[in-house]
């Protein structure tokens, strides 16, 4: 009978959600489009655009097919971003434990235990590389950063303290431009806003009040008018993840061999959708096509309710690759553009065995370099918070 009432409850009031192996698989498909951003931005910033390289082999239209995946892994972040996020909001509202401030100190330090680090660091790498390299025609934080498919500005136009200001405020895109070389924070605008958005239009429906609905409705609709059309437009596959919190688990995938099939099949079709995407002429369709595959991949395994009874090799790699994989993302762009600026004078490398080697070389170092920096801060998220609240609680009782 307990498990009966498991399977029947919806999914974001499935208690203790890394208990499950499912959760291992999103952990781990979470750090692979992270390495996918990174990997694609390597490709850019180190060898040749694929049209320029004449009679690629196969090894080399594989592999670029393998890096050009850094647009769409994003679509997969904000997937998975929606299905955790919005079943902590709904399970809190539902069990009357609601409150913005415990809300707003769990969200704002993820985000900012990385993202401050994160901005010195760029802030770092760029007034380095332009003090070395200048930003003349020939240099890279001059012209050539600017070169059509990397970016449309040049850092030093972007290296402003009002960028690094509205960064933190997560109004980059919105108000002001993206920070130096740091391309990757575009998507933390985006974030922010629809952890706000979700729970402001929750609260609308659930409230009683009519000054908070008021409120609310007020709130939902000046940021949806803030933000601009392209953050409202990915808010719904955002809300593709919301969905599936909100879904039941399914009577007809009981059988496991059944489910297994199911969710090797979906894995395929994402994979495929990741490398045709770019052939398709609408790019949000295929946007929406990856959302749309993503939230069923993880409906599936959801539904595969094996606990973890001892943590093996694969979740330790899992959990260890999804715990650095913020870092990483937020923190690759400009120590690769440093060294871009550093080892290659004019023309990108040519993809030859020797090339690959050394951006092998690179990959690895700059991965190692966002662990470490992940470790006192990424993974010290915890911490800080409890500190945080510890703050808040002190304050509240001295006031009371």
């Amino acid at each position: 009978m307990v498990v009966g009432k498991a399977q029947t409850q919806p999914i974001y009031n499935i208690p203790a959600i890394r208990n499950y192996r499912w959760s291992t698989h999103l952990d781990l498909l979470r750090g692979l489009a992270s390495l996918l951003v990174f990997i694609g931005h390597a490709r850019l910033l180190l060898f040749l655009e694929y049209s320029e390289i004449s009679n690629p082999s196969f090894l080399i239209k594989r592999l670029n097919s393998l890096t050009v995946l850094g647009h769409q892994s994003v679509m997969i972040f904000f997937v998975l971003s929606g299905f955790f996020i919005s079943a902590s909001v709904i399970r809190r509202i539902q069990q009357k434990q609601w409150s913005w401030v415990n809300y707003l100190v769990d969200r704002l330090t993820r985000l900012y235990v990385v993202l401050i680090p994160a901005l010195l660091l760029s802030y770092f790498w760029d007034s380095l590389g332009i003090k070395i390299f200048g930003t003349g025609q020939d240099s890279f934080y001059g012209e050539k950063f600017h070169n059509g498919h990397l970016a449309t500005y040049k850092i030093l136009e972007n290296l402003t303290f009002q960028n690094a200001l509205g960064t933190i405020a997560f109004l980059q895109t919105i108000f002001v431009d993206l920070f130096g070389s740091n391309k990757a924070v575009w998507t933390l605008a985006y974030e922010f806003w629809y952890y706000i958005l979700f729970p402001a239009i929750i609260l609308f429906f659930c409230v009683k009040s009519l000054k908070a609905r008021v409120f609310y409705a007020f709130l939902a609709s000046g940021i949806l008018l803030m933000v601009g059309s392209e953050i409202r437009m990915y808010f719904l596959v955002w809300l593709m993840g919301a969905l599936v919190s909100i879904c039941r688990p399914s009577k007809y995938l009981k059988s496991k061999n059944i489910l297994n099939l199911l969710i090797i099949l979906s894995v395929l079709i994402l994979g495929i959708a990741l490398i045709s995407e770019r052939f398709i002429s609408n790019r949000e369709i295929g946007d929406f096509l990856i959302g749309i595959i993503t939230a069923v991949i993880i409906y599936l395994l959801v539904n595969s309710r094996s606990q973890i009874k001892q943590e093996g090799a694969y979740e330790k790699f899992s959990k260890s690759l999804a715990g650095c994989s913020y870092t990483l993302y937020l923190v690759h762009m400009p120590i690769l553009c440093f060294i871009r600026a550093c080892v290659i004078d004019d023309r990108p490398w040519e993809p030859d065995s020797f090339h690959l080697f050394l951006g092998l070389i690179i990959v690895v170092f700059v991965f190692l370099y966002a662990v470490v920096i992940a470790h006192f801060t990424e993974a010290k998220t915890d911490n800080f918070k409890n500190i945080i609240m510890s703050w808040i609680k002190n304050r509240r009782l001295n006031q009371a």
